[in-house]
């Protein structure tokens, strides 16, 4: 295989990773939401970048040093804003399921990544603007129509009493679907920062890689500030929330062999992901940046509402709802290719 196609394989591997974090949040007994945010945030986002760190510190040290502190705390702030979009993800996904919550989400995600570099001055204005603005409307479109298929299975759904997204007992009242499509919305435009703090630090990864680091691990010196400043969130609404509802004690009582494997599980599916993206986006052979997002994404959606059709979560809806969600799917799907062209 050559080594361009083997790059696209990584970063089809890398969507499929993400998209399958959130299925173990269908097999948790004994926790409410807000002890999986936790268990999986910890995981994810704090013990197994730092621990990767902490392994191969040498291969950092000189570049970790030299960068001044006030840059660690601009990462760790854009990874508290990522991890308010995780909160709102999670909930989400808890309440409108994998396939739509991924959709939706990172349509959102995907313009808000498109349109933040240019905003700042960090991209040059798109060499093909007619594609790089039509783009932009097939996701908006394309995200409409989810939305509209979404209101549709909310309807089909509550007509035959079937759940759409986990049984996990939230930490917050249950929430209409209007109320629901905002905060996942919200959530997209939030994690987006995630992909901005890549986009600023670009460089610092690739002097890393010019210093003979592997690009699977090179992405670590952002990651690692990102996941902290994710984690500070995260963790401390759960516990917030798990204190409030004198919860706490179910993290060693209840099913804690079970449980505490599946946010493991979790974390090695986000954060194995996270290196696979690295390993596509910047090993050898590795496609543009851009179309390296663009695959990754694709990946993500088409991964995320196989996963969620196979969890029958648009089960006994009506044939309206399934050609809306088909073609919302394609929607974003050509808007990520047409992103990818500008």
């Amino acid at each position: 295989m050559s080594g361009s196609c083997s790059e696209f394989l990584i970063l089809g591997m890398a969507g499929f990773a993400g998209a399958a974090f959130g299925w173990p949040m269908k097999h948790f007994r004994g926790w409410n939401w807000e002890h999986v945010w936790v268990g999986q945030s910890l995981t994810s986002n704090v013990i197994y970048p730092l621990a990767t760190l902490a392994v191969l510190w040498p291969l950092f040290r000189e570049t970790a040093m030299s960068i001044c502190p006030a840059h660690y705390l601009e990462l760790i702030l854009l990874g508290a804003l990522w991890g308010v979009g995780g909160i709102g993800y999670g909930l989400s996904l808890n309440m409108l399921g994998l396939s739509f919550t991924y959709s939706v989400v990172f349509s959102v995600t995907t313009v808000c990544g498109a349109l933040l570099p240019l905003w700042i001055g960090l991209q040059a204005t798109p060499a093909h603007l007619f594609m790089f603005c039509f783009g932009l409307v097939l996701c908006v479109s394309g995200t409409l129509l989810l939305a509209q298929a979404g209101a549709g299975r909310s309807i089909d759904r509550l007509d035959s009493r079937k759940q759409i997204g986990s049984a996990l007992v939230m930490p917050v009242p249950q929430l209409s679907y209007a109320a629901s499509l905002i905060l996942a919305l919200a959530a997209g435009v939030f994690s987006a920062s995630m992909g901005l703090a890549l986009a600023l630090n670009n460089g610092l990864v690739s002097r890393l890689t010019r210093l003979g680091v592997s690009s699977v691990i090179a992405p670590l010196i952002v990651w690692s500030p990102l996941g902290v400043g994710a984690g500070l969130v995260s963790i401390s609404y759960g516990l917030v929330c798990a204190f409030r509802a004198g919860t706490l004690t179910k993290f060693h009582r209840e099913r804690p062999i079970r449980n505490w494997a599946l946010v493991n599980l979790m974390g090695v599916l986000g954060f194995g992901g996270m290196l696979l993206y690295g390993l596509g986006a910047t090993g050898r052979g590795h496609p543009p940046a851009n179309v390296a997002w663009a695959t990754f994404m694709a990946s993500y959606i088409l991964s995320g509402n196989a996963i969620g059709l196979m969890l029958n979560e648009w089960k006994n809806c009506r044939r309206r709802t399934h050609v809306e969600l088909f073609f919302g799917v394609v929607l974003l799907l050509g808007a990520i290719g047409a992103l990818a062209a500008s």
